[in-house]
């Protein structure tokens, strides 16, 4: 007999009251969303494998927060870390303005220059993958998309991409959990906001990407 047999993730979301949402700028009800790895047989969840992510999520803008207690997105905090290590990666750790311009135009959030030497130390010897996997918890899709674009977004200022550079951006959404045709739309929205005016640090040139 033949069998087949997969993985599926599963989103249970239960009330999780009301609170202020720091991107409505209103009081807005929120929900409590835990995903579930299912191991499947020919497409039907038979028995759970592990929790992927939990986080609590706005239902008026639908943006991901890791508790109800966070001010913050889940998405800005790694948006300001791919922002920073990617600068820092090309030797452009001083341009803080760039720095913050990306991390505002994609998260949101504006990035105090008071906090970007601090985030470049923390990241010294940290390994940036296992960073993004383990704040990925927190996180739904649309949270991962902003990081992915941050990234992309940041190489793009930084050089003209090549084949490592885009590894790299590849790498992150892997440490993410999302496919290659994820990170493949997310470079296409960066490039759909016309690389949200970001001055380039570099003269434009064709890129091979």
């Amino acid at each position: 007999m033949f069998f087949l047999f997969g993985e599926r993730v599963r989103r249970r979301m239960t009330a999780a009251g009301n609170r202020e949402c720091a991107v409505c700028r209103d009081e807005r009800e929120f929900v409590h969303a835990l995903e579930t790895s299912y191991f499947t047989v020919f497409g039907f969840p038979v028995a759970p494998l592990e929790s992927v992510a939990d986080y609590v999520l706005c239902q008026g803008c639908e943006t991901a927060f890791p508790d109800m207690a966070s001010a913050e997105p889940s998405h800005v905090t790694a948006v300001r870390l791919v922002s920073a290590y990617i600068m820092t990666g090309y030797g452009m750790r001083h341009q803080i303005r760039i720095i913050q311009d990306i991390a505002a135009r994609v998260s949101g959030f504006p990035f105090p220059s008071s906090d970007i030497e601090r985030t470049i130390i923390d990241l010294e010897g940290d390994d940036i993958m296992k960073r993004l996997s383990g704040l990925a918890v927190y996180m739904n899709e649309s949270a991962k998309l902003k990081i992915i674009e941050a990234a992309f977004l940041a190489t793009h200022v930084c050089c003209e991409i090549q084949y490592e550079d885009r590894l790299r951006v590849n790498l992150m959404g892997n440490a993410l959990g999302v496919s290659l045709q994820f990170v493949e739309y997310a470079v296409s929205e960066v490039r759909r906001q016309r690389y949200y005016g970001v001055p380039r640090l570099l003269p434009t040139q064709p890129m091979a990407e």
